[in-house]
């Protein structure tokens, strides 16, 4: 951060993620935090538009027309304003049952079905309710499986673990039992709990990442994620820096930010080599005094005899 940090790549980030539209205050946010951290001023006029465009951006009536987009146009919507109007159903499992409804009515009237929509809303209600069904902890996978359909209607998740998780779902959920479901063990029956391992393990390390710094800033992170690791690699990651994870990520970005661990841990292993070369060489001097003393002394008593 020392060296990437600096006054003029700063106010660049900041400049850019300024003429975005929507703006991502998250992001901008964590740049900010990150020069305030650091006492570098903003040049010229930057900090007199970063205002301008938070009142612009924040103000009674904006707020308004942003909820009412986006119940219309998620993608086009601000995460924020996303969460407040998406949330409470989202985050709910009524949302995974609005979404199979939704999904299966436009199979049945011959609309498009949209795979990855029906993947999701499976794979939340198939998670939760095998988690319940075994005696887990349903709720950090429960915002785990929301952070993915919110992302999902944000626009943000990525193509790579957008495939994998309709993969996952083709392989994990038996539709045929799905829709002859009546009951919560019939439900239970229809999802194949060795397939949705993997897809759990990704709900439940979303859930830390939700747990560690908020839906808000882990619908931030998704554009992050392209594979299950990548969410390992980040909850770990905010667990460690908590609200600095942002700030980091925006600067350093995310290859860099992963590959902090390593890094530490090769200067750790570096420094341990170096300790054990240094108390070997201390034992040898010692050892070598030793000797010379004890020659000397071996020398003084031959003489006196």
């Amino acid at each position: 951060m020392a060296a990437e940090a600096t006054p003029e790549r700063l106010a660049a980030l900041i400049e850019t993620r300024l003429a975005e539209d929507p703006r991502n205050w998250l992001a901008l946010d964590a740049l900010l935090a990150v020069a305030a951290e650091r006492t570098i001023p903003l040049p010229g006029d930057l900090a007199a538009r970063v205002a301008a465009a938070r009142d612009t951006d924040t103000g009674f009536l904006a707020t308004a027309g942003s909820c009412l987009a986006c119940t219309i146009h998620a993608e086009t919507c601000p995460l924020t304003q996303l969460l407040l109007c998406n949330a409470p159903v989202t985050l709910s499992p009524a949302g995974d049952v609005i979404g199979l409804g939704r999904q299966g009515w436009n199979y049945a009237t011959g609309a498009e079905v949209d795979d990855l929509d029906l993947a999701l809303s499976a794979l939340g209600l198939g998670v939760t309710t095998v988690a319940l069904l075994t005696g887990g902890s349903s709720l950090t996978v429960k915002l785990g499986a929301s952070s993915l359909r919110l992302a999902r209607k944000a626009g943000v998740m990525t193509g790579s673990l957008t495939r994998s998780l309709t993969r996952i779902a083709s392989e994990a959920v038996d539709i045929a039992a799905l829709r002859r479901a009546g009951s919560l063990d019939d439900l239970g029956a229809a999802f194949r709990p060795a397939a949705l391992a993997p897809v759990t393990d990704l709900f439940a390390n979303l859930g830390r990442l939700n747990r560690s710094l908020g839906p808000t800033e882990t619908l931030h992170l998704m554009r992050y994620v392209d594979d299950p690791a990548d969410a390992a690699r980040l909850a770990r990651s905010a667990e460690a820096l908590g609200p600095r994870t942002l700030g980091r990520i925006e600067v350093l970005g995310k290859t860099r930010l992963f590959r902090l661990g390593l890094r530490l841990s090769d200067t750790a292993v570096r420094l341990w080599s170096g300790l054990a070369g240094l108390l070997v060489a201390l034992t040898g001097m010692g050892a070598g005094l030793a000797q010379s003393a004890g020659l000397r002394m071996l020398r003084l008593l031959l003489r006196r005899l």
